[in-house]
């Protein structure tokens, strides 16, 4: 060994072979760990993917909407301002990112099984969302050297959340690979959860997250299984009869009762109960001088006569957030749920991939069931790139060309989309606005059946000054 070192240059063998070795075992690992139940569909526009396409018969894993850590000792500080304590988006989307990483490697997965990832940013008038300092953290997660994958994304500025100094939340849908996770005998975190000792209200399931917590911070969906989307729910009218300038919805827990009662009855019809939704996302409408905890607190005394109780101790993961939506019609909240069907009850999808239940919005039915044997599409959201000149009715029906192009892109047309959310920016969800998207919307979909399960939500701002975003996921037959 003494004498190979009189060579010149001998002394960089070693290092450079253990160079060598480290290359070779990154992108093995890159390799192995690729996820070949998903697809990169790319436009060529944007860094981001046009859709995520994922395999027939998947298994998910939904995670909760994560806002900064509050698990962080630099977080637990007592006696710091809160802007010292959780920092500028930026900080936080950072503190945000490595805790979904974390809660992702609980089931065994990592952020290369990233399928969509929904950011909600928080800014108004006098400080707008800062999409910038999110772009930026983002961008050190995804997208580089050693984790070049990028999932579909969509991002929105809200008002506010939980706790005023917050300025993301983020959710993330992951898919389980074949031979990894919950749901394969013997794996890792198949042995974890079953010392765990959980008990479940639905055997497609594993839920996630500290047993003392009101809610899950994931659930994995086992392979196989029919979805259930609702539409975004909002309270009805205390006395329909009266003319609708005249409708009144009542306060918090009047509002919350109403739609809770309302998502009930969507699921006894398609099926499903309480004990059956594994998501659930609640957007309270600002009020003046109202906290968001405040009116968060009244829905859950509400939440809890349906779930996380003796007779339904489902614990479903959930997002909380704050959006400018529909006071000026007094309407103060509205609630999206996703649901799970087992093996025997799903519905016959003869007809196609989507079954439609109940009476919705313009655009679709108030619920919309998936079949698993559909490959499944998660798009990034969809916004109008040349809008110069064109006006707010220009603008949406330009969205919706955009989205069927890309749809097209696909292989498929509107008729694949389960699953819509349409957000607005800009004006504060006025009447107008929402009648006008609502006439572009029938008139889109008008000849559908069933149409999409949608989500008519007004918002803060949207990246790049769009006043229109279009997200949806939409199911294909192969």
């Amino acid at each position: 060994m003494r004498r190979l070192f009189e060579y010149p240059h001998a002394r960089w063998i070693f290092p450079v072979f253990g160079v060598a070795v480290v290359v070779w075992f990154v992108l093995a690992f890159r390799v192995v760990r690729s996820n070949d139940r998903m697809e990169r569909i790319d436009d060529g526009v944007g860094a981001d993917p046009a859709a995520v396409r994922v395999a027939p018969g998947s298994s998910y894993f939904f995670t909760w909407g994560v806002t900064a850590n509050p698990r962080s000792r630099v977080i637990a500080m007592r006696g710091l301002p809160d802007d010292e304590r959780y920092g500028d988006t930026y900080t936080q989307a950072h503190g945000v990112l490595q805790q979904l990483t974390d809660d992702l490697s609980v089931v065994g997965l990592t952020l290369r099984d990233v399928a969509h990832v929904r950011a909600y940013v928080v800014g108004d008038a006098e400080n707008p969302p800062d999409f910038e300092g999110w772009d930026r953290a983002y961008s050190e997660y995804f997208g580089t050297a050693t984790m070049p994958h990028r999932p579909a994304r969509t991002t929105v500025g809200i008002s506010r959340l939980f706790i005023t100094a917050y300025r993301i939340e983020v959710e993330f849908v992951a898919v389980v690979p074949d031979g990894r996770g919950p749901f394969v005998a013997g794996s890792v975190p198949a042995r974890e959860y079953e010392r765990s000792g959980r008990a479940e209200t639905n055997d497609g399931w594993r839920s996630y997250g500290r047993m003392r917590w009101p809610m899950s911070t994931g659930k994995a969906v086992a392979p196989g299984r029919a979805l259930l989307f609702s539409a975004g729910m909002l309270a009805a009218p205390m006395n329909p009869t009266m003319p609708e300038r005249h409708w009144m919805y009542g306060r918090v827990d009047a509002q919350a009762a109403s739609i809770l009662r309302e998502g009930l009855g969507i699921l006894r019809e398609a099926g499903l109960g309480y004990e059956d939704v594994f998501f659930m996302r609640t957007i309270m409408f600002p009020e003046r001088n109202v906290g968001i905890g405040r009116n968060f607190g009244i829905f859950n005394r509400e939440y809890s006569r349906y779930l996380n109780n003796e007779d339904n101790p489902n614990k479903p993961t959930r997002t909380v957030m704050s959006a400018p939506g529909y006071t000026y019609r007094g309407q103060l909240m509205a609630l999206e749920m996703y649901a799970l069907y087992g093996q025997e009850n799903a519905p016959a999808f003869d007809n196609g991939p989507l079954v439609g239940f109940g009476a919705g919005s313009a655009a679709g039915p108030a619920a919309v069931a998936v079949d698993p044997a559909a490959g499944h599409y998660w798009l990034s959201g969809v916004t109008v790139r040349d809008r110069e000149g064109l006006s707010l009715e220009e603008e949406y029906r330009a969205a919706f060309a955009a989205l069927e192009t890309r749809l097209e892109q696909l292989g498929a047309g509107p008729e694949a989309v389960a699953s819509l959310r349409v957000y607005i920016a800009g004006d504060d969800g006025t009447a107008e606005s929402v009648a006008l998207w609502t006439e572009v919307a029938e008139a889109y979909f008008a000849q559908l059946d069933p149409g999409p399960a949608t989500t008519l939500m007004p918002v803060v701002a949207l990246p790049g000054g769009a006043r229109v975003l279009l997200e949806c996921f939409a199911a294909v037959r192969p």
